[in-house]
């Protein structure tokens, strides 16, 4: 067997086991913030904007939702939703963040990739044992209330 017929069946075999989500390597997965600076709720949905310096709203991100960042410009993020059908458009980072608690192990988790699977959106975080997908319901912002 050639050398890039074994690389190719690694590759294939790599992405089954355990590249199961929908990130490529260079996207980031964050988390959706609606909170002021106490924890509580300020917005319960983000509005996804056509683009930086427009008020039209394309859709919008719910509080503890979940996206893909597929671009950036300057304090500007181009998102797409997690869920059944996605929704794009741009926030302010403002509204992302990059880490939450783990429900019921009060875990500090950061996110590696993200899929929407059997009705739900599922979030593969690091923990400080490895990797494990959740369920995005599992997850809570740091200092949510």
């Amino acid at each position: 067997m050639s050398l890039a017929r074994v690389l190719s069946v690694c590759a294939a075999l790599a992405f089954l086991v355990g590249g199961q989500g929908c990130a490529s390597p260079a996207t980031r997965v964050v988390l959706i913030s609606g909170r002021d600076d106490h924890g509580l709720v300020a917005r319960p949905a983000v509005a996804l904007l056509r683009s930086p310096n427009d008020s039209v709203v394309n859709g919008s991100a719910m509080d503890g939702s979940f996206v893909f960042v597929l671009r950036e410009q300057n304090s500007w993020l181009y998102v797409r939703t997690i869920e059944a059908v996605a929704q794009e458009g741009w926030i302010d980072d403002h509204y992302a963040r990059g880490d939450a608690v783990l429900i019921g192990r009060a875990v500090r988790v950061t996110f590696r990739d993200a899929a929407f699977r059997d009705g739900a959106a599922m979030v593969l975080v690091r923990t400080s044992s490895g990797d494990e997908w959740v369920s995005a319901s599992a997850l809570r912002e740091v200092g949510a209330r």
